[in-house]
Protein backbone atom coordinates (compact mmCIF):
# COMPACT_ATOMS: atom_id res chain seq x y z
CA UNK A 1 0.00 0.00 0.00
CA UNK A 2 2.74 2.70 0.96
CA UNK A 3 4.52 1.68 -2.21
CA UNK A 4 1.75 2.70 -4.00
CA UNK A 5 1.08 5.87 -2.45
CA UNK A 6 4.52 6.96 -2.72
CA UNK A 7 4.44 6.51 -6.48
CA UNK A 8 1.25 8.87 -7.23
CA UNK A 9 2.67 10.75 -4.78
CA UNK A 10 5.90 10.97 -6.85
CA UNK A 11 4.06 11.53 -10.20
CA UNK A 12 1.92 14.22 -8.74
CA UNK A 13 4.60 15.80 -7.65
CA UNK A 14 5.97 15.25 -11.11
CA UNK A 15 3.07 16.17 -13.39
CA UNK A 16 1.49 18.74 -11.29
CA UNK A 17 3.65 21.69 -12.64
CA UNK A 18 3.41 20.51 -16.12
CA UNK A 19 -0.53 20.57 -15.51
CA UNK A 20 -0.76 23.59 -13.90
CA UNK A 21 1.07 25.60 -16.69
CA UNK A 22 0.08 23.67 -19.73
CA UNK A 23 -3.26 25.44 -20.86
CA UNK A 24 -0.86 28.79 -20.54
CA UNK A 25 2.52 27.29 -21.91
CA UNK A 26 2.05 26.64 -25.66
CA UNK A 27 0.71 30.16 -26.63
CA UNK A 28 2.41 33.14 -27.51
CA UNK A 29 2.72 35.40 -24.02
CA UNK A 30 3.30 38.65 -26.21
CA UNK A 31 -0.49 38.64 -27.70
CA UNK A 32 -1.60 41.72 -26.11
CA UNK A 33 1.07 44.07 -26.21
CA UNK A 34 0.22 47.22 -27.33
CA UNK A 35 -3.11 47.48 -25.78
CA UNK A 36 -4.28 49.11 -23.03
CA UNK A 37 -8.20 48.93 -21.78
CA UNK A 38 -9.33 51.71 -19.77
CA UNK A 39 -12.25 51.55 -17.15
CA UNK A 40 -13.42 50.58 -13.93
CA UNK A 41 -12.47 48.31 -11.15
CA UNK A 42 -14.38 47.76 -7.60
CA UNK A 43 -14.31 45.48 -4.97
CA UNK A 44 -16.67 42.69 -5.38
CA UNK A 45 -19.90 42.41 -3.35
CA UNK A 46 -19.44 45.30 -1.64
CA UNK A 47 -22.20 48.17 -2.35
CA UNK A 48 -20.57 50.79 -0.07
CA UNK A 49 -17.35 50.95 -1.68
CA UNK A 50 -16.74 53.10 -5.13
CA UNK A 51 -15.29 51.79 -8.18
CA UNK A 52 -12.49 53.63 -9.37
CA UNK A 53 -10.94 54.47 -12.89
CA UNK A 54 -8.51 51.66 -14.16
CA UNK A 55 -6.09 50.90 -17.07
CA UNK A 56 -4.72 47.43 -17.42
CA UNK A 57 -1.29 47.74 -20.09
CA UNK A 58 0.08 44.99 -22.19
CA UNK A 59 3.66 45.96 -23.27
CA UNK A 60 6.34 43.78 -23.99
CA UNK A 61 5.27 40.88 -22.29
CA UNK A 62 4.14 42.78 -18.93
CA UNK A 63 1.48 43.44 -17.50
CA UNK A 64 0.68 46.77 -15.53
CA UNK A 65 -2.20 47.56 -13.15
CA UNK A 66 -2.28 51.60 -13.36
CA UNK A 67 -4.28 51.79 -10.56
CA UNK A 68 -2.37 49.60 -8.71
CA UNK A 69 0.94 51.58 -9.08
CA UNK A 70 0.81 53.96 -6.43
CA UNK A 71 0.83 51.11 -3.90
CA UNK A 72 4.25 49.75 -5.50
CA UNK A 73 2.42 46.92 -7.45
CA UNK A 74 4.99 46.85 -10.45
CA UNK A 75 4.64 45.30 -13.62
CA UNK A 76 4.62 41.26 -14.23
CA UNK A 77 4.49 38.75 -16.98
CA UNK A 78 1.66 37.88 -17.92
CA UNK A 79 0.45 34.67 -19.88
CA UNK A 80 -2.14 34.28 -22.29
CA UNK A 81 -4.50 31.63 -23.63
CA UNK A 82 -6.37 31.58 -26.98
CA UNK A 83 -10.13 30.15 -27.17
CA UNK A 84 -11.64 30.60 -29.98
CA UNK A 85 -12.11 34.83 -30.33
CA UNK A 86 -10.88 35.39 -26.96
CA UNK A 87 -7.73 35.65 -25.48
CA UNK A 88 -7.39 34.77 -21.70
CA UNK A 89 -4.72 36.02 -19.52
CA UNK A 90 -3.09 35.58 -16.30
CA UNK A 91 -0.72 37.87 -14.28
CA UNK A 92 0.63 38.07 -10.70
CA UNK A 93 1.78 41.60 -9.56
CA UNK A 94 3.47 42.32 -6.05
CA UNK A 95 4.44 44.49 -4.01
CA UNK A 96 6.93 44.71 -1.11
CA UNK A 97 4.90 46.45 1.33
CA UNK A 98 0.72 45.93 0.35
CA UNK A 99 1.32 41.62 -1.03
CA UNK A 100 0.20 39.93 -4.10
CA UNK A 101 -2.25 40.45 -6.58
CA UNK A 102 -3.63 37.68 -9.01
CA UNK A 103 -5.37 38.63 -11.99
CA UNK A 104 -7.54 36.29 -14.56
CA UNK A 105 -9.56 38.25 -17.41
CA UNK A 106 -10.73 38.05 -20.94
CA UNK A 107 -10.51 40.32 -23.84
CA UNK A 108 -13.19 39.78 -26.29
CA UNK A 109 -13.06 42.20 -28.82
CA UNK A 110 -12.46 45.67 -28.00
CA UNK A 111 -13.51 44.92 -24.43
CA UNK A 112 -11.22 43.17 -21.33
CA UNK A 113 -13.16 41.85 -18.23
CA UNK A 114 -11.00 40.72 -15.11
CA UNK A 115 -10.97 39.43 -11.75
CA UNK A 116 -7.97 40.04 -9.12
CA UNK A 117 -7.32 39.01 -6.04
CA UNK A 118 -5.38 40.78 -3.48
CA UNK A 119 -3.98 39.10 -0.22
CA UNK A 120 -1.59 40.19 2.20
CA UNK A 121 -0.05 37.90 4.80
CA UNK A 122 0.66 39.28 8.44
CA UNK A 123 1.63 37.71 11.37
CA UNK A 124 -1.72 38.73 12.91
CA UNK A 125 -3.53 38.51 10.04
CA UNK A 126 -4.15 38.14 6.88
CA UNK A 127 -5.87 39.90 4.25
CA UNK A 128 -7.83 38.43 0.96
CA UNK A 129 -10.15 40.64 -0.87
CA UNK A 130 -11.86 40.15 -4.57
CA UNK A 131 -12.44 42.57 -7.35
CA UNK A 132 -13.58 42.97 -10.72
CA UNK A 133 -12.52 45.11 -13.82
CA UNK A 134 -14.41 46.25 -17.20
CA UNK A 135 -12.92 48.39 -19.75
CA UNK A 136 -12.52 48.97 -23.50
CA UNK A 137 -9.32 49.33 -25.92
CA UNK A 138 -7.49 52.23 -25.65
CA UNK A 139 -8.24 53.76 -29.14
Amino acid sequence: MNGHLYACVLAAVMVGPWVATASYADEPSHLLDGKTFIGRNGEKGNSLATDEEEALIFTDGLFTSASCEPYNFGSSEYSTRVDGERIYFEATTTSPSHGQIAWQGVVEGNTARATFVWTKERWYWDTRREYWFEGSLKE
